[in-house]
């Protein structure tokens, strides 16, 4: 899989990832964001989906940067 990263930061809590529907991400998807210098990850969730990004909203504690690595958490099927 194509590796992920913060592009944009637009606050504490809401940043944009430089991937959309040309990945597969689609909306209420939840993601991790991943600080290697710091080795800590946080919980996020897909909140608008474009075609080359993504808007997301972090829902960990710990702070987010740009550049951050994300990995998607796979989808669960009914």
């Amino acid at each position: 899989m194509k590796q992920l990263n913060i592009i944009r930061l637009l606050n504490e809590d809401i940043f944009f990832i430089g991937a959309g529907h040309d990945i597969g991400i689609v909306k209420n998807q939840f993601i991790e964001v991943l600080n290697p210098r710091r080795s800590y990850k946080n919980l996020a969730q897909v909140t608008e989906v474009f075609d080359q990004y993504a808007m997301c909203e972090k829902l960990g504690e710990k702070k987010i940067f740009f550049g951050d690595t994300v990995r998607l958490r796979p989808l669960k099927h009914k």
